[in-house]
């Protein structure tokens, strides 16, 4: 495992963790006026289609918005999105750039790996579009620092891909949280546990065909990262090197921390320990298991994430002197408990993905929608 310490202090690092968690740039659409019509259908285009990228342009086409072009920098990719959105479209591009060019496109919804968000978010905004952009928004505190200045200073709605804000039985757990239901939030836990061997994230033979030197701009594909010899699994498992991304912690981390911090209304920690190690997945650079306590101040949130055994599913529970509120994905429920460990009501995990394009969508159209991160 690559061992890094970092010397931070705590302003910046609440800057660092908000700015990754794509919460700092929220831009209230009302705020300007905006070009489509309200009659119009939005025409989106996406950066980066691969399968992620793929399944949110699907959604936003069965919202009504048109999918006209697709922009990545690897061939197989761009066949594999559009048999995903299931239409044609009126062109593909190997370079993004191509793509913004075009004046008959309102928004794009970009999905590349992590180390390509922070240039490909300015150059959208800067073109005009409007911005679905996946988590984390960046990797590091300058690049996060610099996207927040050139969102605030556009005309353009940007929404960040942290989807769970979205969901009401998060937005449930959130009143009750606010209303003192369970008292002073003391502790909150984390958990992702997932067995996976065969996670599209762990790339297999047939897979890394999909990534081969013909069909991938190698160049293009590193953008700003250190310049490296051609590598299938570096260009398929992004993810798991640290040129590129932050591995379980920046790929996991954000959806789950990025609520805790907007349920229990913390500004962020004031110290965080990690630890963690690889002990199945050796051909990873990043731990494959991870261990982090955040302190909070008033309470403590402790976050494990694993793709080794999923005997747990994910989830997370928020403990506070009063009762406790706890995700059981097992029974597809949000529970309250009292502090006697009696259920007190219980409520539905809904699908917040959806909600949360149709989102992103209703701002880019005249309305008093606003943003949800």
């Amino acid at each position: 495992m690559k061992n890094q310490v970092w010397t931070i202090d705590r302003r910046n690092f609440i800057k660092q963790t908000m700015a990754g968690f794509g919460v700092s740039a929220g831009i209230d659409a009302r705020s300007y006026s905006r070009i489509i019509g309200s009659n119009d259908r939005i025409r989106l285009g996406g950066i980066g289609p691969g399968d992620r990228g793929a399944g949110r342009l699907a959604a936003a086409q069965k919202m009504g918005a048109d999918i006209v072009a697709l922009a990545d920098v690897n061939k197989g990719m761009l066949e594999r999105g559009l048999k995903i959105i299931g239409t044609p479209v009126d062109k593909t591009y190997v370079d993004y750039q191509d793509l913004l060019a075009r004046k008959d496109i309102d928004g794009v919804i970009i999905a590349t790996p992590d180390h390509l968000h922070h240039q490909t978010l300015i150059d959208s905004v800067r073109a005009g579009k409007d911005v679905y952009i996946e988590k984390p928004l960046t990797r590091t505190i300058e690049e996060g620092e610099e996207m927040i200045a050139r969102v605030k200073a556009s005309k353009q709605i940007v929404q960040v891909g942290n989807q769970r804000r979205s969901g009401e039985h998060f937005k449930r757990a959130r009143e009750i949280v606010a209303s003192g239901g369970i008292g002073e939030i003391r502790f909150v836990r984390i958990w992702d546990f997932r067995y996976r061997p065969k996670d599209p994230y762990i790339k297999r033979a047939s897979d890394l065909k999909l990534f081969s030197p013909e069909l991938i701009d190698w160049p293009k594909f590193l953008g700003r990262a250190p310049k490296r010899p051609y590598d299938a699994n570096r260009a398929s498992g992004w993810r798991w090197f640290w040129d590129y991304a932050g591995g379980l912690m920046t790929d996991i981390g954000p959806h789950w921390l990025d609520v805790a911090m907007w349920i229990t209304g913390s500004d962020g920690p004031r110290t965080v320990t990690c630890n963690g190690g690889k002990y199945q997945n050796t051909e990873w650079e990043t731990p494959d298991n991870v261990h982090a306590i955040f302190d909070c101040g008033t309470f403590a949130i402790v976050f494990m994430v694993q793709f080794m055994n999923g005997q747990e599913y994910d989830g997370a529970a928020f403990y506070g002197l009063e009762g406790s509120i706890v995700q059981e994905n097992n029974r597809g429920m949000m529970v309250r408990y009292d502090n006697k460990r009696k259920e007190v009501e219980s409520w539905k995990i809904m699908d917040e993905s959806p909600a949360h394009m149709q989102n992103f969508l209703d701002c880019m159209q005249p309305s008093t929608a606003e943003l949800t991160c």
